[in-house]
């Protein structure tokens, strides 16, 4: 037992992954989850908010086609915890 945050998120922040960050992600629910207290849904939740496409796994009920001017961006998170792209070739 350390000082720190724990390392499992709370119950709470658990179900707001799943019922938000699923199969099936909508700005609503990914906009709750950008503003919850454990970092790691967080980034999940403003990194989901921030690809306005689907691709592989993550699915935009709001934007069902991949853009393809995304090919080869990846989401960089930086200190700001603001997501931004990154072309990695």
């Amino acid at each position: 037992p350390g000082e720190g945050p724990s390392p499992v998120p709370p119950r709470g922040t658990r179900e707001a992954l799943w019922n938000h960050a699923g199969l099936r992600r909508d700005p609503a629910g990914l906009a709750l989850l950008a503003e919850d207290p454990f970092p790691l849904a967080r980034a999940i939740g403003r990194c989901a908010l921030h690809r306005e496409e689907s691709r592989g796994a993550h699915r935009r009920v709001d934007a069902p086609e991949l853009d393809a001017a995304l090919d080869d961006h990846h989401t960089v998170v930086g200190s700001d915890e603001q997501p931004r792209f990154e072309r990695w070739d």
